[in-house]
């Protein structure tokens, strides 16, 4: 498994994983913040004070306090409206509902009598205010201290040492039980017990039945009848009976799942742990050395080296053999992010679901034995051949249940396709509308779409077919049995006859139940196995010296440092692609890497970091072919240094020398392979790439730390955040997205740096970490921060910029991993002919350093702020619509639409009935068979019973197969126009939707309607079908029946809406919350380099461990409240049971003893039926919310103008000339104004250059030229045609694009260059040529290098350096051959030499096409024709580039900043 399908999966158990639905979190988390009253005046006052002062809870998602607290006033206000006349019948809902507790109190089953525990009465008053009004967080009561994830944390680490002492064969399996023994045994017995019950009580209907007979013969034949106490004794009897069966199936039930809960719970907490500490060989993939170099061998020492390097020869010896059980051997995965991630989410919920019907194992067959045994009591061995049938045909359908298992794999592997397309789409969803390439992309979707569906119809096909074989196997076997009792001479008694149809309908459970749970238990087997591997890897060993008493702040001696190796060498895979390959990453990866691929471009293939499975479809490079010679990983080696204690120290060398992985080797990222190490202060560490948390700005700088105001007010004034804080909606009690989505990238570097100076440790590490901030912000650091708050500190400092180097007191010059030279700068100056080389290459790109980041970074002009505040508060106002009530009949109404049509649903519904009746029919028939009602002959008889029996078969499979197809097609028919209307949304929406709540829709959602809904519907209605033709049947022999069934009737209706109403939104809850934990997990696991450095594991794990408490504390909950409702529907059935039995004995005399029999059979099956479809009832429900949101998506969006109108010429444009005509613009109605009247002409074949600071509107003219958005005023011509009045297909097609970031998408390099297959190979090659992307020399079959036609694109094109990726946006532009290019700074992340390269193609490239260009490094356009300079939405200056300078405005200015001198002009 590669480890982008790895990546897949991590983006799929966010989506997949059945909670996790950003959907539903947005509108009760915020009440958290703080004590509402009940009050709704005191609510709004409230809310007002709170959300002024902002302060937000850290509970809540990335939206702003402002916007959840007004929505939820709207809700509460709402609730207080009239109330429509029949809701006021309800007497229930008369009273005040009750206030939102201010704190959250324990869970009531911590302190709840016997009794109580015993009928789940401890739930009543939660549902009860569950059913006043939505329940909010506080009323969620805290988690049962006996089961909090710290308690069981502990118990099970302490057994699962123990256990590993012992030396036991599988010690996490036992330790699970230790932690969980009572609980366990105790729903054990429980279920042994409800399957004995259930087996005897169709048993004790025999006796109730002969008792009937024997008055109905009485009184037809004048005897004396029997007493009557002795029908009402078995009458009790056997309720007696099923209340037993209902307290001890529900018991099992929920001590099963909390068992599975508990077990999730406490495995997550302590994967994190380990994870915490996993060292870098185990996440590698190496081959964890288990033994430990005997005592005598001096660590670090020579012998060491040997011990450790004859062991392992060893391992490679053993490693050849297959693998032994002992030990775990690196099986060359590792455990990177997205495997620990998967163990996280997957293989906990895995045994989490097991272990819940997991007694089912033993006590099924208990059951089965029991009840084949009364069986052959019942009808001698007449029983035979039905049990035969049964015990043939059931393992039959176990295998083929397997075969779908096989199936659903490959489907899985279509969704994860179409998921990772979808996507990839949405995220370039921009680009994708710049190029026009929505159509070619929607019939991509539609293709694997199409696959898909077809394959989960065949799926559903025979899963259908094993299901209707399953549920008639039943009606077959007592079919066969009953035939042969009849043949064999014996009278078809009722007695007999009816309780063995009981018994044989008895069977069904667990016959059907056991496949699915031997399946699930075999899964959860692998999970837990691999859990344990886990966490028996190898644990990171703290090979530092700490000593706070020593004079300098870091000593190193002989020291020698290692990456891990990557994943495949450990492993026989390396035949594969050979060492050379370049492991693909996953998504934590990216961030270390990004880091990485700055400076060690040419180390990319070694440097990376114990990155995950190496793909073996990844393209292997020239030096592959001979898989002999492997690749070390990067090394630093004989490091000798002593850093004072106030020291600060600069870490300089070329691209790929090796900076990064200095320090890396200070924060203890990279593993000691000799020498010693003395640390002797607390450390921080500023990595390259930031790793935001998401939380506030203030919890992200504060990190752990107590808070201390001015030291905190000094940090961010020395990090120049203030503006920043200004500028977000909520100073810095904003909410920062997930992996810091809502902040620039200057500001992450910026609060990075922040964080490292808060921290206040006596060594700070940082990593470049003035790369991404404008040239004047990385000044103001340097002295404020760097040399200001710091200057008592000991710094060290990879860096790249040189004004920095002559401050520092030493710089190190590191190449290729030894450090070259040691000394201060003026000494390396004046000696050092190598560094004076590395100066001069440095200073021709310093200065184009000072104009380079003149992008997001800073924020000065104030109206982007203006403007950045207006459209935050915008953005965030797009919360979620989400349904709180049940689904609208529109909605179904569109669903059958979509499955083909309005007939669909009369069709369903007509074979249901058909199937029902036919059920029905059969067991009716064989009443009258027993009493002979027609008179027929025998054969006439079996033969109409076999071939009702036969029907009801058929019509099951018909409309369980009529409802799949349909609701199959439906999603279908109903993903395509939401994807279709998704993509034609205009870019506002883009801005003010998450991605991840897009991409929820169309996986998880999409999921529920392909795989979970048609299901739940079928369930549903068979249920619902069966209970109502059974009433009826009952009434029409036993009319008082009816009597009963009214108030029966009304409260089973009323039980449900009462659960339903506190279920739903404990449910919701429950997402919200683990969706914290999902996201508090993997944020962590992906900032492990840094909290390592830190060292604060501790604080993380805590952290972890609430968020798992906040989640358990609803998710327990669901469980009692479906139990709670179970019971309660229980003693419904029960008195229906009841009720017939009784009935049955008073009218012994009147009713033919048969329908009694018949009547009573069913009565028992039906109990059980009732609970379920109750709860199958929610699950519809809930299912259809999917439906809801797709449909929504599909007819509700907003779209963009037509993509074809009217008519274009051909040949349009034929030269190039663009016209600006007074252009206004504006993102969204209510913003201000952003570009105000500009005018421009840009003549035929211009190249044009426009400068102006960030928010000045430089990439608004892209979009108005591209129609992202459309103009307020004004008009744009384009060779005489205005843009405004054709489709956006034909415009956006005819220009051509270099956008800032560039994207591709995962395919190879020629579906990228040419998605819709226009371009002969030549012209893709030539421009990959121009693009300076392949070589002159090589030809275009030569495959030897990594870029050619073929070569595979990863996932966002990761396995391409950016430069790479830049030059392909570049060619993309030269294939497609338009006469307009525009050019959005997308030079920015080269190096100098590239760019360079980069600009002569472009003037080669693009010779006499139009060229508008936004430059960041004015270096680069001081040659255009002319220069545009923006300002505040308006063009302050246009003219030649000399002409500009020579005037002294805005240019000049920026030109001096730059160090561009007259001269400059005239060398282009």
């Amino acid at each position: 498994m590669s480890s982008s399908s790895l990546d897949e999966k991590e983006k799929q158990w966010r989506l997949n994983d059945t909670e996790v639905a950003p959907g539903a979190t947005k509108q009760y988390e915020s009440i958290v913040a703080g004590p509402t009253a009940g009050d709704e005046k005191d609510l709004e006052v409230d809310i007002e004070k709170r959300s002024t002062r902002g302060e937000l809870s850290r509970l809540q998602s990335t939206q702003s306090g402002v916007s959840d607290f007004s929505d939820d006033t709207s809700t509460t206000k709402s609730a207080s409206k009239k109330k429509p006349w029949h809701k006021k019948l309800n007497p229930l809902k008369w009273r005040k509902p009750i206030p939102v507790p201010e704190t959250r109190q324990v869970s009531r089953e911590y302190q709840a009598s016997f009794l109580s525990r015993l009928s789940f009465q401890w739930m009543a008053p939660l549902m009860d205010v569950g059913y006043q009004r939505p329940l909010e967080h506080n009323d969620i009561w805290s988690v049962n201290p006996d089961r909090s994830a710290d308690v069981l944390a502990a118990k099970l680490k302490a057994s699962f040492q123990r256990r590993l002492d012992e030396g036991g064969k599988r010690p996490l399996l036992g330790a699970l039980f230790d932690t969980f023994k009572w609980e366990f045994i105790i729903g054990g017995l429980c279920q042994l017990l409800a399957s004995v019950v259930q087996a005897i009580a169709p048993f004790v209907l025999r006796y109730l039945i002969n008792f009937a007979l024997k008055a109905y013969i009485a009184q037809h034949s004048n005897q004396p009848a029997p007493p009557i106490g002795e029908g009402i004794g078995l009458v009790i009897g056997i309720t007696a009976m099923q209340c037993t069966q209902s307290l001890a199936t529900n018991h099992f039930m929920y001590r099963g799942m909390m068992v599975g809960g508990q077990s999730r719970a406490v495995l997550i907490a302590v994967i994190f742990d380990k994870a915490m500490k996993l060292s870098g060989r185990a996440r590698a993939g190496g081959a964890a050395i288990l033994e430990a170099p005997p005592p005598d061998i001096k660590p670090g020492s020579e012998e060491e080296k040997k011990w450790y390097q004859k062991l392992l020869k060893k391992k490679q010896k053993k490693a050849a053999a297959p693998v032994g059980a002992k030990g775990v051997e690196g099986d060359g995965q590792g455990w990177g992010n997205g495997r620990i991630i998967n163990l996280m989410s997957t293989d906990t919920y895995r045994i989490d679901t097991a272990s819940g019907f997991f007694h089912m194992i033993w006590t099924s067959p208990v059951a089965i034995i029991v009840t084949i045994i009364l069986l052959l009591v019942n009808l001698g061995y007449s029983a035979l051949p039905g049990l035969g049938l049964l015990i043939i045909v059931m393992p039959l359908l176990g295998r083929a249940v397997r075969t779908l298992f096989r199936r659903r794999v490959a489907i899985n592997k279509l969704t994860d396709q179409r998921v990772g397309l979808t996507q990839e789409i949405l995220q370039a969803v921009r680009f994708v509308k710049y190029f026009a390439w929505e159509t070619s992309f929607l019939e991509r979707v539609d293709g694997i779409r199409k696959k898909e569906i077809h394959g989960v119809q065949y799926l559903l096909g025979i899963r259908n077919a094993v299901l209707a074989i399953g549920m008639s196997m039943p009606v077959f076997a007592s079919m066969l049995s009953f035939i042969t009792y009849s043949l064999t001479d014996h009278g078809l008694n009722p007695a007999p006859i009816f309780s063995s149809l009981a018994l044989f309908n008895s069977l069904r459970l667990p016959l059907n139940f056991l496949p699915l749970v031997i399946g699930q238990v075999i899964d959860a087997k692998a999970s837990v196995t691999r859990i344990q591997e886990f966490l028996m890897a190898e644990e990171a060993q703290e090979d530092v010296d700490w000593d706070y008493e020593n004079k300098d702040a870091v000593v190193l001696k002989d020291a020698d440092f290692t990456w891990e190796r990557t994943t495949t060498q450990d492993n026989d895979e390396a035949t594969l692609g050979g060492p050379g390959k370049k492991p693909s990453n996953d998504k934590a990866q990216k961030k270390e890497d990004k880091a990485q691929k700055k400076k060690d471009k040419t180390q990319e293939k070694k440097d990376k970091r114990a990155s995950t499975l190496t793909q073996a479809t990844a393209v292997t490079s020239s030096s592959s072919e001979t898989p002999k010679e492997e690749e070390h990983p990067f090394e630093i080696k004989d490091l000798n240094l002593t850093i004072g204690r106030k020291e600060l120290v600069a870490v300089i060398g070329g691209v790929g020398s090796g900076k990064s992985s200095f320090l890396a080797a200070l924060a203890g990222d990279m593993r000691k392979t000799h020498g010693d190490v003395m640390i002797g202060a607390s450390r921080a560490f500023c990595p390259q790439y930031a790793w935001i948390q998401n939380t506030t700005v203030k919890e992200n700088i504060v990190f752990g730390r107590e808070y201390k105001r001015t030291w905190y007010n000094k940090v961010i004034d020395a990090c120049a955040l203030r503006p920043d804080l200004e500028m977000l909606p909520n100073g810095d009690q904003t909410e920062i997205g997930e992996r810091g989505i809502t902040v620039s990238g200057g500001q992450k570097q910026r609060l990075n740096i922040a964080r490292a100076i808060y921290f206040d440790a006596d060594i700070v590490l940082m990593d470049d970490p003035l790369s991404a901030v404008d040239a004047h912000v990385g000044r103001h650091i340097m002295d404020n921060a760097i040399c200001g708050l710091l200057k008592d500190k000991c710094r060290i400092l990879a860096t790249h910029q040189l004004h920095v180097l002559s401050r520092c007191d030493r710089i190190i010059w590191v190449d290729e991993g030894r450090i070259q030279a040691v000394d201060t700068f003026n000494n390396l100056m004046a000696n050092n002919a190598g560094f004076q080389k590395l100066m001069m290459t440095t200073s021709s790109e310093e200065k184009e350093d000072d104009q380079e980041h003149a992008n997001e970074d800073e924020i000065e002009g104030e109206k982007k702020s203006a403007r950045k505040k207006k459209k935050k508060s915008a953005a965030l106002m797009q919360v979620e619509e989400r349904s709180v009530k049940s689904v609208s009949w529109g909605v179904w109404l569109a669903y059958i639409r979509a499955g083909g049509g309005i007939w669909v649903g009369p069709l369903v519904v007509g074979l249901l009935i058909l199937s029902q009746g036919a059920n029905i029919t059969t067991s009716l028939w064989l009443s009258w068979w027993t009493s002979n009602k027609w008179k027929y002959s025998e054969g006439t008889y079996i033969g109409a019973y076999a071939a009702l029996g036969f029907s009801q078969a058929l019509f099951m499979f018909a409309f369980s197969i009529a409802v799949s197809v349909f609701g199959t097609e439906a999603g279908r028919v109903m993903l395509h126009r939401a994807i279709n209307r998704v993509l034609r949304a205009p870019m506002s929406f883009f801005d003010t939707t998450p991605l991840g709540r897009i991409t929820n829709r169309f996986s998880k959602d999409i999921d529920v309607m392909d795989n979970t809904l048609t299901d739940a519907i079928r369930m549903y209605f068979m249920t619902l079908a069966m209970i109502i033709s059974v009433f009826i049947l009952i009434i029409a022999y036993y009319y008082y029946f009816a009597i009963a069934l009214g108030p029966l009737f009304l409260i089973f209706a009323f039980s449900a809406a009462y659960y339903r109403s506190s279920a739903r939104e404990v449910k919701r809850h429950e997402s919200v919350l683990r969706s914290h934990v999902f996201a508090r997990f993997s944020e962590a696991i992906m900032g492990m380099p840094t909290i390592r450095a830190y060292r604060l594991q501790d604080q993380f794990s805590q952290s972890v461990r609430r968020a798992i408490d906040d989640m358990d504390s609803a998710y327990y909950l669901t469980f009692a409240n479906q139990r709670w409702l179970s019971v309660r529907l229980d003693v419904v059935g029960i008195l229906l049971v009841f009720t017939t039995g009784i009935l049955v004995v008073t009218s012994r005399f009147s009713v033919n003893p048969s329908i009694a029999g018949l009547v009573l059979s069913y009565i028992l099956t039906i109990v059980q039926m009732i609970q379920f479809t109750v709860r199958q009832l929610a699950e519809v429900e809930n299912n259809m919310n999917a439906t809801e949101r797709i449909h929504f998506y599909g007819t509700e969006l907003e779209e963009e103008a037509p993509l074809h109108y009217g008519e274009v010429r051909k040949t349009w444009p034929e030269h190039g000339e663009i016209v600006f005509n007074q252009v206004e613009m504006r993102y969204r109605d209510g913003l201000p104004l952003v570009l105000k009247g500009l005018d421009m002409h840009v003549a035929a074949g211009e190249r044009i250059g426009v400068v102006g600071r960030t928010g000045a509107g430089k990439s608004s003219i892209m979009s108005t030229l591209f129609r992202l958005v459309e103009l307020s005023g004004g008009s744009i011509t384009i060779d005489g045609v205005d843009i405004s009045t054709i489709g956006l297909h034909d415009l956006r097609s005819k220009l051509a694009i270099i956008p800032q970031d560039p994207t591709l998408f995962k395919g190879t390099i020629r579906s990228n260059l040419d998605p819709f297959n226009e371009h002969s190979d030549l012209e893709l090659w030539t421009a990959l040529r121009q693009a300076d992307l392949v070589s002159n020399e090589q030809s275009m079959d030569d495959h030897s290098s990594r870029m050619h036609l073929d070569a595979i694109v990863e996932d966002e094109g990761l396995n391409f350096s950016l430069g790479q990726r830049q030059l392909m946006a570049l060619a993309r532009a030269l294939v497609r051959g338009s006469q307009i290019i525009v050019c959005d700074e997308a030079t920015s992340s080269v190096d100098f030499e590239t760019d360079q390269k980069i600009q002569k193609t472009i003037v080669d490239g693009f010779k006499g096409k139009t060229l508008l260009c936004i430059a960041h490094r004015l270096k680069t356009i001081i040659g255009y024709d002319r220069i545009c300079v923006m300002d505040a939405g308006t063009i302050a200056e246009l003219d030649t580039p000399i002409n500009l300078y020579d005037a002294g405005g805005i240019f000049k200015g920026m030109c001096d900043r730059s160090g561009i001198r007259r001269e400059d002009f005239f060398q282009q």
